[in-house]
């Protein structure tokens, strides 16, 4: 598939040790102009097993032992949930007929669902209110593409070399020729703290996300 969203994700996995299978099936049916892609991923190495936030980060991912994974990488905006409620589209890959067609291919063992989108909102309510949306239809898990190509740029040498690989090459060279910063592949934030005492945060995040 030559969508470079999809390749993007597809390297994501391969390099934290999945066998990746693109869904060819479902992607023939995919409209033109429309960015999706669908893989069947299974862990080579699975990490210990532990119960998993619905929003997920990179780490969390070697405890998956295998999962369908939907790409909706809508970049032109965040996913609102007005944007989930007017877009069922976003929840497909979980019914019944792709569950039956993924229960086929992973041989009747059990999988999980992971959806990669753009962004979430940066309001914590309607961040919030987005997850709860798109958990209550079913799908098991969430994760957002900023933070799966952070992922990918940290785990992709400068001084290494990717023949088979168009997207890795790219990424490797704006790593090598300093296009991209550190502190922008590593955090969301500023590096230095601002002056003065520390807010306090409520740990409530993680209730959310289950």
């Amino acid at each position: 598939m030559g969508d470079v969203n999809v390749q993007l994700v597809r390297e994501f996995f391969e390099l934290n040790l999945f066998q990746v299978l693109t869904n060819w099936q479902q992607s023939s049916r995919v409209r033109p102009g429309e960015h999706s892609g669908q893989m069947f991923v299974q862990n080579t190495n699975p990490g210990l097993t532990r119960e998993l936030p619905f929003l997920l980060q990179p780490v969390d991912v070697a405890s998956i032992d295998r999962a369908v994974v939907e790409v909706r990488a809508w970049h032109g905006d965040r996913i609102y949930p007005s944007v989930i409620e007017a877009n069922p589209v976003l929840s497909q890959f979980v019914s019944n007929e792709s569950r039956a067609l993924a229960s086929e291919v992973f041989g009747g063992v059990p999988f999980t669902t992971i959806l990669i989108v753009s962004e979430l909102p940066a309001s914590w309510e309607l961040r919030s209110r987005s997850l709860q949306l798109l958990q209550s239809t079913g799908i098991g898990h969430v994760m957002e593409f900023p933070i799966l190509l952070r992922d990918l740029l940290a785990k992709v040498d400068e001084n290494g070399n990717y023949p088979s690989s168009q997207t890795l090459q790219t990424l490797r060279l704006l790593k090598r020729y300093k296009l991209v910063r550190n502190q922008q592949m590593e955090f969301a934030f500023a590096v230095e703290a601002p002056p003065g005492p520390l807010p306090r945060v409520d740990a409530v995040e993680e209730s959310v996300d289950e």
